[in-house]
């Protein structure tokens, strides 16, 4: 059997995009471990899948190369460039792995509206911050291969990590930006880039320097990133990215 597939990136991440809105497909559940193991799926950075909604625009369920469910930012922004080519609108309402988010459109960009965050821990060298999905946000004056990967590791086999996992964002503060490398989990790996790290990031760097940063330069390109701060919660976030839809192709699967 094949099975359509888009491809779509967002600076740097790259997802897979299988469309549910016409009932077309095979059941996912039924062919969900036969997609988890495609060459196509392990070269990305996570699955989207678009379903109809009752009273939102539609509904993403993302998950990662290892099929764990998660919200996933540039997963998000790239649904919404999706919907853009089936019914161009200035402004989505959908939900995203259960969170309620909003995006609108200009031109090439896609605003992702996030909703309030007022979860964060502090740490001698950083934060713990859930921005969807957690990320623990650590500040360097080095990104360079040999201390990423060995704080990478460090991280990763530490108690916190072993009790809850979380994505790892290595931070680099500049004069008018930030820069940041980015393990996550579910992926385990290095990805080019994170829109919900990236958001992370930045809400880290204020709670920290008390400087308002939005430049995220990541390996993969930039994303931009904007909020409001009233005491002890972050509330109007925007992550914004330029999305592109990369190709089409079909998964060639066996049920």
């Amino acid at each position: 059997m094949k099975i359509k597939y888009s491809r779509l990136e967002s600076a740097g991440n790259n997802f897979i995009l299988l469309d549910y809105l016409d009932n077309s497909l095979p059941e996912f559940n039924k062919i969900s471990k036969l997609i988890f193991d495609s060459r196509e799926l392990s070269n990305s950075d996570g699955l989207l899948i678009i379903t109809k909604s009752r009273n939102k625009d539609f509904e993403l369920d993302f998950y990662n190369p290892d099929s764990s469910p998660s919200f996933c930012g540039n997963g998000s922004i790239c649904a919404v460039k999706y919907m853009t080519r089936i019914n161009l609108k200035k402004e989505y309402n959908f939900l995203s792995n259960g969170l309620h988010c909003k995006a609108q459109v200009n031109k090439s960009d896609i605003d992702l509206k996030i909703p309030k965050i007022n979860k964060y821990r502090e740490f001698i060298n950083g934060f713990l911050i859930n921005t969807g999905t957690l990320h623990y946000v650590e500040f360097s004056k080095s990104l360079h291969d040999n201390f990423f990967n060995k704080r990478v590791i460090k991280l990763t086999l530490s108690q916190e990590f072993l009790k809850a996992p979380f994505n790892i964002n290595i931070v680099k503060k500049e004069k008018d930006h930030i820069q940041i490398r980015t393990f996550e989990k579910g992926v385990n790996r290095e990805t080019l880039s994170c829109g919900s790290g990236s958001t992370a990031s930045i809400l880290a760097v204020f709670l920290a320097f008390e400087k308002k940063y939005s430049l995220v330069k990541a390996r993969g390109g930039n994303l931009n990133v904007d909020f409001n701060f009233n005491n002890k919660f972050f509330k109007k976030i925007r992550l914004t990215s330029k999305p592109t839809i990369i190709n089409s192709g079909y998964l060639s699967i066996e049920v």
